[in-house]
């Protein structure tokens, strides 16, 4: 099948992990950066003649694509919307693009009634793992050692809308432990390999997804934890083990109970590193971005796979 992937592709993130999944299922893949040039999407579609049209959330399309399936009436158009907030209002400029679309992915559950007013054909479709990226590190020296050995880590943003993560950072910072933050404080942020290194050299690796309820929905940091071979704490959701088994992570209800957990985990390497390694055999062999993307595909009817969508999910 012929897919014309318009996602952003620099950060080298959600984009290029896509397009790896199709080429991985053995699909022909033209790519077009819509934070680069959209105005390119249709011209390329007209010279590549795509079945599948596929793209991640940029109100600049909503042009270009109305075009495009003015011109190929058999092409499917698909938006997997891999990012969320608490109501869909805040995405009310795709609306129109959203609209277009043949199919509808989002990465949370709770708002699939709401999305379903716009785009009846919505379905639930969760992150996962890049793991042509995200895997044990190939490599670890002296110095990647003292620059990553701790006994918890954080790596991810605490701003304006996240605010709710300070009292979890802070309260580890008065712990008698060795916490290592990334991508705060002053400290850069660890993307690819040196993410890799900063898992693996990392005794407690927490997650604090965004939203709390009892919605299916995880950030991609999980998955790259698990991937890269790390043991995850995540604060506790009842949907948690909806989207992950219970026995490749654990999870704190409170502050009180994060800090409890802390200390045993410290306390109980060999428990610890067995949960990391079942959490890492897990992601790579059930939730990797090429299953996301053949469920995806199933739902569309243009996959015949070994396992159905409800499955894989």
């Amino acid at each position: 099948m012929r897919v014309l992937l318009l996602c952003a592709m620099k950060d080298g993130q959600t984009g290029p992990a896509i397009k790896y999944a199709f080429e991985n299922l053995g699909h022909i893949v033209r790519v077009v950066d819509p934070k680069i040039q959209p105005i390119f999407s249709y011209n390329v579609a007209c010279d590549f003649k795509p079945d599948l049209v596929f793209f991640s959330k940029s109100v600049l399309l909503t042009y270009p694509v109305m075009k495009i399936k003015e011109k190929f009436k058999n092409v499917i158009i698909c938006m997997w919307q891999v990012d969320t907030r608490p109501t869909i209002e805040y995405w009310r400029s795709l609306f129109p693009l959203i609209q277009l679309c043949d199919y509808h992915f989002v990465v949370s559950s709770g708002l699939i009634p709401e999305w379903r007013k716009i785009n009846p054909n919505t379905f639930w479709l969760p992150q996962g793992l890049q793991n042509e990226v995200y895997d044990k590190p190939k490599k670890i020296n002296d110095e990647d050692r003292i620059k990553y050995t701790c006994d918890v880590a954080w790596a991810g943003q605490e701003g304006k809308l996240h605010e709710f993560r300070r009292k979890y950072l802070y309260s580890i910072d008065s712990m008698d432990v060795l916490f290592k933050k990334w991508g705060c404080h002053g400290n850069p942020p660890v993307y690819n390999e040196e993410h890799n290194k900063m898992v693996f050299l990392s005794k407690i690796n927490l997650a604090m997804s965004r939203w709390i309820g009892d919605e299916k929905y995880s950030s991609a940091r999980n998955y790259k934890i698990l991937g890269a071979g790390g043991f995850l704490l995540e604060i506790n959701r009842e949907s948690t083990y909806g989207l992950f088994p219970e026995n490749i992570l654990d999870c704190c209800r409170s502050l009180g109970e994060l800090t409890e957990k802390i200390h045993y985990w410290l306390n109980n390497e060999k428990e610890r590193k067995e949960i990391a390694e079942r959490g890492y055999r897990w992601v790579h062999e059930n939730a990797t971005y090429t299953h996301r993307i053949q469920t995806a595909m199933e739902y569309m009817g243009l996959a015949g796979g070994e396992l159905s969508a409800a499955e894989m999910l």
